[in-house]
């Protein structure tokens, strides 16, 4: 997404304090136009979300054609596909994206146990406080929500646990080559094996090195599709690290259910 006006919805990215890095990579405040439906396509990017509804919104998730209603504050898990909502017209939310290697700290549970899928953050963590939801979720303005949700994830942080070392080496150093890295090259770098590699990801990342790279890749496409747009689609495939152009299309169907080319259409705007 950016921060323009996209057929019926208008979405404006908050990044993170510096001292949420590492834990809060940064909040969507999204609005849906009062007469039109916000119906979008979310590919994966390895963030788990936490998603506050906001003025009478009903957030609806469809997934493998069975639509979902999710809860006012929910969690929405690190994912492995694509899944597509619709937010109701006149309604707004605030997406609260965490970074790979911090959400676990937020959220205390193993990662694995929400990948791809959605949840109300009352069944992951507990009571949520009611202050922060009255906050958020009442409308007021877009600042004071975010100070909430930034003060509420700093104070949860500090009482609860710190990120992993190891997790928040492993995420930059697949950030850094864009997903180019070798798994067992990664487990050097943190001095495990990769048997323990793997499960320390399940639990930190809730999925496996492997698809975390392939993932980061993918968004690295994604990413050159949208603004790159002096490159072919060939030359994409060659600087996101793909084999070829047909190995980049595969993987744009396997992981997103989309093509290539659909970033460039009318209907790339509504493919977040």
């Amino acid at each position: 997404m950016d921060s323009e006006y996209h057929w019926s919805m208008q979405s404006t990215w908050h990044p993170a304090p510096s001292s949420l890095a590492g834990i809060l990579a940064g909040i969507w405040s999204v609005h849906a136009d009062q007469h039109t439906d916000l119906a979008a396509r979310v590919l994966p990017d390895n963030s788990t979300s936490l998603v506050f509804q906001r003025v009478h919104a009903a957030l609806v998730s469809c997934a493998e054609n069975r639509v979902r209603h999710w809860a006012p504050v929910a969690v929405s898990g690190p994912r492995t596909g694509a899944f597509e909502f619709t937010l109701r017209a006149g309604g707004s939310m605030m997406i609260v994206e965490l970074h790979p290697a911090g959400a676990h700290a937020v959220l205390g549970v193993p990662m694995k146990s929400l990948t791809d899928r959605g949840e109300a953050l009352s069944d992951v963590i507990g009571p949520v406080p009611g202050a922060l939801v009255d906050t958020v979720c009442s409308g007021t303005d877009d600042v004071t929500a975010i100070q909430a949700i930034e003060s509420w994830l700093l104070e949860r942080v500090r009482k609860h646990q710190r990120v992993c070392a190891a997790t928040s080496l492993v995420v930059d150093e697949v950030i850094r080559t864009a997903g180019g890295i070798r798994v067992d090259d990664l487990a050097a770098r943190v001095r495990v094996s990769r048997r323990h590699l793997g499960r320390l990801m399940q639990q930190q990342l809730g999925i496996s090195p492997k698809l975390f790279a392939r993932i980061v890749r993918f968004d690295r496409a994604v990413e050159l599709g949208r603004f790159a747009s002096h490159l072919t689609l060939a030359r994409i495939a060659v600087e996101a690290g793909y084999a070829d152009q047909a190995h980049m299309n595969r993987e744009f169907v396997d992981l997103g259910g989309i093509r290539p080319s659909d970033l460039r259409s009318d209907a790339g705007a509504m493919i977040w």
